[in-house]
């Protein structure tokens, strides 16, 4: 309530809250908050006899107290959500999958269903190194190229890590007729 004007006249010996006093107005289904700020309710009292943006009107929060889970990469905390409580869509950005990410020679591709660390995709999170030659043992006939070969795969194979050997054949000039 507001107090009405001092030149009021009472009916009785004492004033009345009705005779004295205003109700002060509610906020009403149709008072429009400036951007970034939502309705507190329709049946929210004025402080006064005008209503205004602080009366009706509550300044939405940003994503700085939102916590993105796994797989997410939080939007700048002072992204300003759309209504007084902020959510995930709003506020978290889906990390891509390895699925579009190509993996350098050396490398061999993790799963493209694997979820990168960030909002793009490194070497790291997609890619493994391939072994190197430095424990495949060769077989008899076969000479072992360097310990620090580079395999072409995830697992060492025989001709990634070995070279067979070279024997001379007979000597042509001795077998003519």
């Amino acid at each position: 309530f507001t107090a009405s004007s001092a030149s009021t006249v009472c009916f009785s010996l004492s004033c009345s809250q009705s005779e004295c006093c205003t109700a002060n107005p509610t906020c009403g289904s149709s008072f429009g908050c400036s951007s970034g700020h939502t309705a507190k309710g329709a049946g929210t009292v004025c402080s006064s006899l005008s209503c205004g943006q602080a009366d009706c009107c509550a300044a939405n929060p940003t994503c700085s107290t939102v916590a993105c889970p796994s797989g997410y990469t939080a939007n700048s905390g002072s992204t300003t959500c759309s209504s007084l409580s902020c959510n995930q869509a709003e506020c978290c950005t889906a990390n891509p999958k390895c699925s579009s990410y190509a993996c350098p020679g050396g490398y061999t591709s993790k799963a493209a269903s694997t979820t990168c660390s960030s909002l793009s995709c490194a070497r790291t999170d997609c890619c493994t190194a391939n072994p190197t030659c430095d424990t495949y043992t060769c077989p008899g006939g076969y000479n072992a190229n360097a310990p620090n070969t580079i395999c072409s795969s995830a697992t060492c194979a025989l001709d990634d890590c070995c070279t067979a050997n070279t024997t001379r054949s007979a000597n042509p000039c001795t077998s003519m007729p």
